[in-house]
């Protein structure tokens, strides 16, 4: 499954995106060599997940590891599925 979140910030988006960049438990649950991350602006940031399985990713997400890591920087995230869509 691909997903893409809009991650709404509590600080900036460049601490954000340090955190991020640093979190190495992503690679566990996607292919993060086709991840994408955008700024939307300064409390806002685009996220894109690709190749995600699901249950590895909602036990990380649901942590209170993870809990812990993102309490100061996220005040939440919107997910959404992604399907390609067929050919016109």
């Amino acid at each position: 499954m691909n997903l893409m979140m809009i991650v709404h910030l509590k600080k900036s988006f460049e601490s954000w995106k340090e955190l991020f960049d640093n979190d190495p438990a992503r690679s566990e649950f996607c292919d993060e060599s086709k991840t994408m991350v955008g700024r939307v602006d300064d409390k806002t940031a685009l996220l894109v997940l690709f190749d995600v399985d699901q249950v590895k990713m909602k036990s990380y997400l649901t942590s209170q590891l993870f809990a812990d890591l993102v309490k100061d920087y996220v005040e939440k995230h919107d997910a959404y599925k992604l399907e390609e869509l067929a050919p016109a």
